[in-house]
């Protein structure tokens, strides 16, 4: 039980058979009501670990990996499970993180120059250079929702998770909105707080953005790179084993199961959608 919200999950089986199927929305808060508290510790350690610039990258796989096992209902021992994830991703995580923090520097720079410049003139050229701006960083934000959870969950170079996320981006657009709609709501909330809410950047904001951002991009990485690598050899997805789902919502759908190394071929597409090209060589699962 939290906050009212029935919990139908049992320890260590999953969904009982028989139990109601939950739509995205209602697994969406059944989830957050259930780790709430945990959010509140994700939070206050990755403020930690971010604290050197440097380790924005590794410490946003560490998390990313706790909100993905979160979303397909494994257990987690919160610090460890962290710290672990925080060492084994650092190699990819960190140069993306340092490109993250580059292209942040530049966006903000550009907008805030071209947005103040425009203030005293109504030069043409100017406004073209904030709207690609301002486009840029829409489109840089969708494709980092399914950048980190490739980093954690996937076995791919760097470039190849980097093509795979902009692929993913637009083929699960409508997810990927709703999670940015769902960031630019919440960062609104706190910024209007301003100063009041400074204390809240500690305890809540990114855990519950990367958890948003988790929920709403890794069933599109299953569907499109997973799903269809079982599926050519004749298996389940071992990540769907807690519990059923049978409607074509199912990426939305409770989620499980055990992880185990398995070689794939150099590139994979999605089953009866020739326009998905998605590359998922190495292991599917790490």
């Amino acid at each position: 039980m939290a906050f009212g919200i029935y919990n139908y999950r049992k320890t260590g089986s999953g969904v009982k058979k028989g139990a109601p199927k939950k739509k995205a929305f209602f697994l969406f808060w059944e989830i957050f009501g259930e780790k709430f508290w945990k959010f509140f510790q994700i939070n206050i350690i990755y403020v930690l670990f971010c604290l050197p610039v440097v380790t924005f990258g590794p410490a946003t796989a560490a998390m990313t990996q706790l909100m993905r096992k979160f979303v397909i209902g494994e257990p987690i021992f919160v610090f460890h499970e962290f710290v672990n994830a925080f060492k084994k991703n650092f190699k990819q995580s960190v140069i993306i993180g340092i490109i993250d923090v580059a292209l942040i520097f530049i966006l903000v720079y550009n907008i805030n120059f071209y947005s103040a410049a425009l203030l005293n003139t109504d030069d043409l050229g100017m406004k073209i250079i904030l709207a690609l701006s301002v486009a840029m960083g829409f489109f840089v934000i969708m494709m980092h929702f399914y950048l980190y959870p490739q980093i954690v969950a996937l076995d791919l170079k760097l470039p190849q998770i980097i093509k795979n996320s902009f692929i993913l981006m637009v083929v699960g657009f409508k997810r990927s909105f709703a999670a940015f709609f769902a960031w630019f709501a919440l960062i609104a909330l706190v910024l209007l707080g301003f100063p009041y809410t400074t204390l809240a950047f500690l305890f809540v904001p990114f855990a519950w953005m990367n958890f948003i951002a988790t929920f709403c991009a890794y069933p599109v990485i299953q569907k499109y790179i997973i799903d269809p690598y079982y599926e050519s050899r004749g298996e389940k997805n071992p990540e769907y084993a807690r519990y059923e789902t049978t409607d074509e919502e199912a990426v939305f759908e409770d989620m499980g199961g055990s992880e185990a190394p398995t070689e794939i071929p150099k590139e994979q597409k999605r089953r009866g959608d020739s326009s998905v090209k998605v590359k998922t060589k190495g292991k599917v699962i790490k």
